[in-house]
């Protein structure tokens, strides 16, 4: 689940990022949603990593 939310996030802040000289609000979205993503890699490292 994890990964198939980090796959939406970035697609969403792809999809902002073109529109983010235009649109503050598209800026802020791309923002929020790399930072999601981010979120999400560390808690799958961080989950891989106590499988080990």
């Amino acid at each position: 689940m994890l990964e198939t939310t980090m796959a939406m996030c970035k697609a969403c802040a792809d999809e902002c990022m073109m529109h983010a000289e235009m649109s503050e609000h598209c800026k802020m979205c791309a923002q929020a949603c790399m930072q999601c993503m981010e979120a999400c890699e560390a808690m799958l490292t961080s989950m891989k990593a106590m499988a080990s």
